[in-house]
């Protein structure tokens, strides 16, 4: 490790025990430190110790970019001391802003999630997210060039044009580019992004790209493949919001995989059940009277055989 991060370790140390930086002989003899003293304010706050391993890593990191091997002889050394010093100075002086700031850039923070009923979330730049139930969303980086988030589950946004400002949605392995726009997405199977107005410009595995307009619908499969966009009804992507669950020619077996997402529980359908297509609706606010209209029209019922898993039975059946 380089002199400059030991150093910088040696004052994290020293401030977790809550002592002054002169209390080390050999820290306090170091000539980098005889520098430094002087100009410190001694108000570094304290850091949480699962958090200081991260820190250090991007200043061992940021060491290493700095102080490369020399090309123009002791010129090229006197810099990349400087720079080392620069960055210790700055490390300290600044309170570890800068690090703590950049480490919490890599880590995304949890900032709205849903777990039985939809959940509203309004993000720094006034855009509104609603969270369908079961869902999660993290920011990922919020600066005056970036607004980035992940989604895990599904969520429904309406974005607010800013010019100098991008709006990302990292999906799985898809990334989503928004501008001025009102948009679905889903992760809890393929991914998939749904376009009710605007533009989308979407990036997936491998350089694949595709520019979505608005009643168009995407997706990224479990293989990695980002299907060409297509027209699409508004209705079966985002009636969720309204309450319902709407679905035309849909095998029986993906309208039970949305409603046991949406109610965060197990439903089993066998053959030849779940291969039979449904047109219809189904209202979600409650579970057993939705499985009570879906049983009827497969022509038979749902048994609980355990909490939160029910399997369909055929009338007849025992």
């Amino acid at each position: 490790m380089h002199r400059e991060a030991l150093l910088a370790r040696r004052i994290g140390q020293l401030r977790e025990a809550g002592r002054p930086l002169t209390s080390d002989p050999e820290l306090a003899a170091d000539p980098l430190m005889q520098i430094l003293l002087p100009i410190l304010a001694e108000s570094v706050p304290e850091i949480a110790p699962e958090r200081q391993a991260r820190i250090w890593q991007h200043v061992v990191r940021h060491i290493q970019q700095t102080d490369r091997p020399p090309r123009r002889g002791f010129m090229h050394r006197r810099i990349a001391w400087r720079r080392a010093l620069a960055m210790v100075v700055v490390l300290l002086a600044a309170g570890l802003g800068w690090w703590l700031s950049l480490e919490r850039q890599t880590e995304p923070v949890l900032v709205a999630s849903a777990e039985k009923t939809l959940q509203d979330y309004v993000a720094p730049d006034g855009s509104h997210i609603t969270l369908r139930p079961h869902s999660r969303l993290y920011q990922v980086e919020a600066s005056e060039r970036v607004l980035r988030y992940r989604l895990e589950g599904e969520a429904f946004f309406d974005v607010i044009y800013h010019p100098a400002r991008h709006f990302q949605v990292e999906a799985g392995l898809l990334q989503v580019t928004v501008v001025g726009t009102r948009f679905n997405v889903r992760t809890w199977e393929d991914v998939e992004v749904f376009l009710e107005t605007g533009r989308l410009k979407l990036e997936g595995p491998k350089g694949q790209q595709h520019l979505l307009t608005a009643g168009q619908h995407i997706r990224l499969t479990a293989d990695g493949r980002l299907t060409a966009p297509a027209a699409a009804s508004a209705e079966v992507y985002l009636d969720w919001l309204k309450g319902r669950l709407t679905f035309t020619q849909q095998p029986a077996a993906q309208v039970v995989k949305e409603l046991a997402y949406h109610f965060g529980v197990q439903i089993t359908v066998p053959e030849p059940y779940a291969s039979q297509t449904l047109s219809g609706t189904l209202w979600l606010a409650d579970l057993e009277q939705a499985l009570q209209d879906l049983g009827r029209v497969l022509g038979g019922h749902f048994v609980e055989v355990a909490p939160a898993q029910y399997r369909f039975e055929a009338n007849g059946e025992h």
